[in-house]
């Protein structure tokens, strides 16, 4: 519960510096999945990038734009983007844990979104819906989840 609170302390913070939406809150992110994903549809560097080339500087939060924010590698902490990152494509996560979700919907809410998905974790696939928010002062992205440990985390890069 303690998590929760410091996860929400942060939301507050990052209320105060928020940038611009790329779609409207509560509707389905353009060119993210809208709906049941068939597994293995692009390749990696299409489901990271869309298509696009896209820089960020790792530490930096990437701005919201036509690529969902939260697509690419993270970490606990800078010094574990190349040895424990967390892996996210716009229709999948893979966590350095063995954690691993197929994204169904993934929805823009205000400071971040919200994604229907199917997640494995310790036990056998189950039904999840990840709660992933942006703390714009802390640099960094809220995790919260059914299945695997709610975690802040700091952005890595997009090259996955």
């Amino acid at each position: 519960m303690r998590i929760f609170a410091k996860v929400a302390c942060l939301l507050i913070l990052a209320g105060c510096n928020k940038g611009p939406a790329t779609s409207e809150p509560g509707g389905p992110v353009a060119g993210a999945p809208s709906g049941p994903i068939a597994s293995g549809r692009a390749d990696a560097k299409n489901a990271v990038t869309g298509g696009e080339a896209t820089a960020v500087k790792a530490g930096d939060l990437p701005a919201p734009g036509p690529i969902p924010r939260f697509v690419g590698k993270w970490a606990a902490d800078q010094k574990s983007c190349d040895s424990a990152a967390w892996q996210f494509t716009q229709t999948t996560l893979r966590t350095p844990a063995g954690s691993s979700c197929s994204f169904d919907e993934v929805t823009e809410v205000p400071g971040g979104y919200d994604v229907k998905a199917m997640c494995k974790a310790k036990g056998p696939e189950a039904p999840d819906t990840l709660q992933i928010r942006f703390a714009e002062s802390a640099k960094a992205m809220l995790f919260s989840s059914k299945a695997i440990a709610d975690t802040g985390l700091v952005f890595c890069g997009r090259d996955v």
